[in-house]
């Protein structure tokens, strides 16, 4: 994507993430035009945040560092006005639960645009702030990680908790016909809901 479409989504609003590329050039680019600010990664918070009010406070005599990072947010969000800023940073994988709570109440705010990257899987905990993105090079990233193959990590699931359910209609012939049914339909389904829960996120 050429600098031309990426401010043609910065301009309506779309955050945009780049698979296993480093957005500082991006960065150097963008900065002529937009108020932006960068971060290699993105944790911290509390030291990114003090970064943000720096970049947008007024007064630039104040020290922040002995707030609250909920002290922090009222404060930038105040400094923040009507201004509009580009946040950009490198190793979206790195945001962890606490982090990306932070960072999806900043998305929250109307004059606040992200651009990012990530190299790694992620976890699943951050995957509703990362569906808010458009993920420039789709390409590159399905055809490095494989995402066009058949995934058929739940066939096997499905496959070894009938397995599961056969060796335990097997060994539990003393009961009746029913109960033994029940018994193993249930067994069965723990099975395979401690497979899903064991394998993670597809």
């Amino acid at each position: 994507m050429n600098i031309i479409k990426i401010e043609e989504k910065l301009d309506s609003g779309v955050n945009i993430i780049f698979y296993d590329k480093d957005i500082y050039p991006l960065f150097n680019k963008l900065n002529e035009e937009y108020r932006c600010i960068y971060f290699n990664e993105p944790v911290p918070v509390k030291m990114r945040l003090i970064e943000l009010i720096e970049k947008v406070s007024r007064n630039k005599r104040l020290s922040h560092r002995r707030l609250t990072i909920s002290e922090l947010r009222e404060i930038f969000v105040r400094e923040l006005a009507y201004e509009r800023i580009i946040i950009m940073f490198n190793h979206f994988e790195r945001l962890t639960k606490r982090s990306v709570e932070f960072y999806q109440f900043i998305n929250s705010l109307q004059n606040v645009t992200f651009i990012c990257s990530f190299k790694k899987n992620f976890k699943p905990e951050v995957y509703p702030f990362f569906k808010t993105f458009h993920l420039v090079n789709q390409d590159e990233y399905h055809q490095k990680n494989g995402k066009d193959e058949i995934n058929v990590t739940y066939t096997m699931y499905l496959i070894l908790s009938c397995l599961c359910f056969i060796i335990y209609l097997k060994t539990a012939t003393s009961l009746f016909m029913a109960f033994l049914l029940i018994g193993a339909a249930w067994f069965a389904l723990i099975i395979f809901r401690t497979f899903i829960y064991v394998g993670g996120r597809v």
